[in-house]
């Protein structure tokens, strides 16, 4: 029998933080510290509809069929796409890739897009991130014969049952019903071979809050797991005729038997050649997805992230290399805010400044030489964006009037899509109310926004209701609770700001924690060194449902203030301590920081550094081979 783990064993900062976050027991203490990827991966067949996904792969390789992956452009939907590609390569059936242009296109799968992939003879389509609401879009696919697996996670559409009932069963749509708070919902997802997403009612796995990359390393784990079952698929041969019969579409080809047991067969001899735990190697593109995406880092994300991080600092992936060796990032120490800051914004990039496509490439190049270029393509459309948002931001005048209302709607035609999101953030984080921000991009016919809340009010449903009672204002949205993407009829963006306050009226609003900065606990400047911060980094990764710990220092008395950077834009303050100093830093510190650290001179005397509390977290910097424990400044009281 196993013994029970050991909490006296840990030190006692640990233990105070496991306690912060309510982990007391010791099974859930174990769980937490120590991920283990027997106990919390799930099995992929628990999901809703994955066994009639894979099934329907299995069918299309069978036949020879040409399968597409349709992925999202963002930082969750690029590595997920690249993964189901890779992935596909490495059994030996390559597929067709399809992602679309954030400002050309827009979120979602597009009928002219179905088009195009039917004109290449694509018969299946295999989503990442997106088409849960694409159900006129999944409906046209079918019509043109085409079958949809939807891998996603954000939310499907909800409606009243009877308020719409004959807009709930037209064709297109199944219905799934809900009880909430005595009224009775449906879900609406597309009639699809197959929605892998589970956000649906009738999904029972153990975690809805995967990220779409996740979703998509799930489908690749079910495929993979079925393959290797030899003897199985073997047994299926014989229905091979019948299966097929369904699967094909149109006045394609018949092959014999022969031919699709030879193509069949190529595929399971690769598979067979793959190495044991061949799947986990994906994780590094299911971690970079689960931290950008912002998803909470509990439960099964825990376990993802942990073993994510631990598949990156041992990437074989060039283009990433040649981000890591360009932005002087320690492979060996890389952690959650180098995926956050470091990756994650140049493969945004692309899709805010650029084309997707460029930022799928970068992961998805074979050769160093290849993705260099991807990679300084990147660097360029990242430099761009900051200075975009700078200009922006820089014009806005919180005085304004606007930003009194309830919702903060703002936007100017020349304001490119891609930093809308960028800009929202910027404004919810002054003002704390739900923010929409729009602009637009190469399509003069309508415009586009991004939208933002603390989580007191669900921007999805928020939307939903400006739809309701005022149609025609809002003519797409999706998203998630605290983010989400809408267009606008262009000669109705000057009701926006109307409909959305008066909306919000109509839309229920949640309690949430006060933002103010609480520390976990006070430590001493002497408290910062190695044993601290191992006993501090045993709880990583940190994000969104396991914050990165906050200290308190208090009567700290700086011994010198600098600023630093190209622009001197970062704020160093050093203090000393009994052996040696520590050194505090703050990226884009406020420019009025500085004066607090200082006392008010007194008349015939001038300024000095007094003593103040200090909020920071603790960390280890590794920098161009430079390790370095510093802290890292939240607030100077």
């Amino acid at each position: 029998m196993k013994d029970t783990f050991d909490i006296e064993k840990l030190h006692p900062l640990t233990r105070l933080l496991l306690e912060k976050r309510g982990i007391t027991e010791a099974k859930e203490v174990e769980d937490f510290l120590f991920p283990s990827y027997e106990k919390h991966i799930g099995n992929p067949f628990d999901i809703y509809g994955m066994d009639k996904a894979v099934a329907r792969i299995i069918t299309a390789i069978k036949n020879e069929e040409k399968i597409a992956v349709y992925s999202d452009y963002d930082c969750d939907g690029i590595p997920g796409g690249v993964l189901l590609r890779t992935f596909f390569d490495d059994i030996g059936y390559p597929v067709e890739m399809y992602v679309p242009h954030r400002h050309n296109e827009g979120y979602g799968i597009h009928n002219h897009a179905i088009d195009a992939l039917k004109k290449k003879g694509v018969s299946l389509i295999i989503t990442v991130d997106l088409a849960i609401t694409n159900i006129e879009e999944v409906a046209y696919a079918k019509s043109k014969g085409i079958d949809v697996i939807v891998t996603d996670h954000h939310l499907p559409i909800t409606e009243e049952v009877g308020s719409s009932k004959q807009e709930a069963n037209r064709k297109g749509k199944s219905n799934l019903e809900l009880e909430t708070k005595n009224l009775k919902l449906v879900q609406i997802v597309p009639d699809a071979v197959a929605v892998i997403n589970s956000k649906q009612d009738v999904c029972n796995y153990h975690d809805d809050m995967l990220c779409g990359c996740a979703v998509a390393w799930k489908l690749s784990c079910a495929i993979l797991s079925t393959l290797r079952a030899d003897k199985i698929a073997q047994d299926n041969f014989h229905e091979a005729g019948s299966m097929k019969q369904e699967a094909r579409r149109g006045d394609e080809k018949r092959i014999t038997n022969n031919e699709e047991r030879e193509v069949f067969q190529s595929v399971l001899q690769t598979v067979e050649k793959l190495p044991t735990g061949y799947e986990k190697w994906l994780l590094d593109l299911v971690g970079i997805s689960t931290i950008s995406d912002m998803v909470p880092l509990v439960k099964e994300n825990r376990a993802l992230a942990h073993f994510g991080l631990k598949v990156l600092r041992q990437t074989k992936r060039h283009g990433l290399n040649q981000i890591f060796l360009m932005q002087g990032v320690s492979k060996e120490h890389l952690t959650e805010e180098d995926i956050a800051f470091t990756i994650a914004p140049r493969i945004n990039a692309a899709g805010r400044m650029g084309d997707p496509i460029q930022a799928h490439n970068m992961l998805y190049a074979k050769n160093s030489v290849t993705a260099q270029g991807f990679v300084e393509d990147l660097e360029a459309l990242n430099m761009e964006r900051k200075e975009s948002v700078k200009d922006i931001t820089g014009t806005i005048s919180f005085d304004h009037h606007v930003y009194k209302n309830d919702v903060v709607a703002v936007g100017d035609l020349s304001w490119g899509p891609g930093v809308l999101g960028l800009i929202a953030q910027k404004i919810i984080d002054e003002t704390g109310k739900p923010t929409f921000v729009y602009g637009q991009g190469d399509d003069k016919s309508t415009v586009k926004g991004s939208c933002r809340s603390r989580g007191d009010v669900h921007v999805v449903e928020l939307m939903a209701r400006v739809q309701e009672l005022f149609p025609g204002v809002i003519t797409h949205s999706g998203g998630h609770e605290q983010a989400g993407g809408f267009s606008c009829a262009l000669d109705r963006i000057g009701e926006l700001s109307d409909a959305l306050n008066e909306a919000i009226k109509h839309v229920e609003k949640k309690e949430i924690a006060s933002e103010k900065l609480v520390p976990d606990t006070e430590l001493t400047l002497d408290d910062v060194n190695l044993v601290t911060h191992n006993a501090i980094n045993i709880l990583a990764p940190f994000g969104v449902g396991n914050h990165k710990p906050l200290f308190s220092f208090s009567k700290a008395t700086p011994q010198s203030v600098r600023w630093f950077g190209k622009k001197g834009e970062h704020l160093e303050v050093i203090y000393p301590r009994a052996k040696g100093e520590v050194k505090a830093i703050i990226f884009f510190a406020p420019k009025d920081l500085e004066a607090k650290l200082y006392s008010s001179p007194s008349l015939g005397t001038s300024a000095t550094l007094r003593p103040h509390t200090l909020l920071a977290h603790l960390e280890k910097s590794v920098f161009r081979g430079k390790t370095e424990l510093r802290l890292r400044i939240r607030e100077i009281k």
